[in-house]
């Protein structure tokens, strides 16, 4: 499927940093990046724009709703789009992610490391790869 000038990736992280850093790598893509602060402005935010979502790039381990709990709502409503966790804990801390079967990348990453991830996931038909 090849982007159109209006897709996004929500970008959802509680640290700024981290979505600074990611919404300038992604400034380098034909995506439109859209973040949020935390899982329940990630899904406020998601049912706005939602049509247009093609990844939701979400921390695990947030205040209020994690990365899990907002992958799961989005799940629930469109299945086909594309899930991404990322998180700076340790495997003890992220264990139920193994369990919903999502990718995962470690903080930090490099920003080619993201892109070419983001990339290969939107090249496939699979949601959760």
């Amino acid at each position: 499927m090849t982007s159109r000038p209006d897709d996004i990736i929500l970008v959802v992280d509680d640290e700024l940093s981290v979505l600074r850093m990611v919404t300038t790598v992604l400034a380098s893509t034909p995506y439109r990046a859209v973040v949020a602060e935390d899982g329940h402005s990630g899904w406020e935010t998601f049912l706005r724009v939602q049509d247009q979502v093609r990844l939701v790039l979400t921390d695990v381990v947030m205040p209020s709703m994690s990365g899990l709990e907002l992958a799961s709502k989005i799940r629930e409503i469109r299945p086909e789009v594309k899930i991404l966790l990322m998180t700076g804990y340790t495997d003890e801390v992220v264990e139920p992610e193994s369990s919903f079967d999502l990718p995962l990348m470690r903080k930090p990453f490099l920003a080619d490391d993201l892109r070419r991830r983001i990339a290969e996931m939107l090249e496939s038909k699979s949601p959760s790869s």
